[in-house]
């Protein structure tokens, strides 16, 4: 009779064993399911942002993956040789200064004449012009028209790479360069030099080639060329 309460108590107990672990199993299985569902559901909202997001953001443009290749601004001199013709009134040329000097010296008329270095040799001019007629004198013996022109594109300087165009300016005196407001675009002296040739004549071409002996001398990258 005792075994069999005591068996049968054991059986009560294990039956209420099993309840309790059925009713933990089926709380643990809710548990995982509302997990996995909360996890999924975190996991499909943060794809559709992510593609929310893809669709907003603009697609990039090769400006902005790709840098542009910087272009240096290089302001090569012109070649001015081509661009300017002039005509100096000429009375001679020498091989040697000595030969030159002493045809400035021959006569007062040469007071304005100038000496001018080109290609190795030394030329004696009184006048220099844009036009030829005025320089050139009918039937004259003692001068010719001897065209040139004036290169200066091995100049660095600005103000000496634009000096065959400020030459070719009818009137000295506007060479002032009002209109650039860049005083870094006069040549050297220049208003001085005017201002010393003028006491020794008003003629605008006489004053245009005194300015080129004077800059040509104190300048090897200009050049004259004929």
């Amino acid at each position: 009779m005792l075994k069999m309460l005591a068996l049968k108590e054991k059986r009560g107990d294990g039956m209420r064993f099993s309840k309790k672990f059925s009713k933990f199993s089926y709380t643990l299985a809710i548990l995982h399911g509302f997990l996995i569902g909360a996890v999924s559901i975190g996991l499909f909202a943060i794809m559709i942002q992510w593609q929310d997001l893809a669709v907003e953001a603009p697609a990039p443009t090769a400006t902005d993956t790709e840098t542009p290749e910087k272009m240096e601004s290089v302001d090569a001199p012109a070649n001015t040789a081509t661009d300017n013709q002039f005509y100096a009134k000429q009375y001679g040329v020498f091989t040697g200064a000595e030969g030159a000097s002493a045809l400035l010296q021959s006569t007062p008329a040469m007071k304005t004449a100038a000496l001018i270095m080109a290609e190795g040799q030394y030329y004696v001019w009184s006048e220099a012009s844009v036009v030829e007629s005025d320089v050139k004198i009918v039937g004259s013996t003692d001068s010719f028209s001897k065209p040139f022109k004036i290169n200066a594109s091995a100049c660095k300087e600005q103000a000496l790479q634009k000096l065959p165009i400020y030459l070719t300016h009818p009137d000295p005196s506007k060479f002032n360069f009002e209109s650039t407001k860049n005083t870094g675009a006069i040549p050297k002296d220049w208003e001085t030099n005017i201002t010393a040739i003028s006491t020794l004549s008003k003629d605008v071409n006489v004053i245009r080639v005194q300015l080129l002996s004077h800059y040509l001398s104190q300048n090897n990258c200009l050049k004259i060329e004929f």
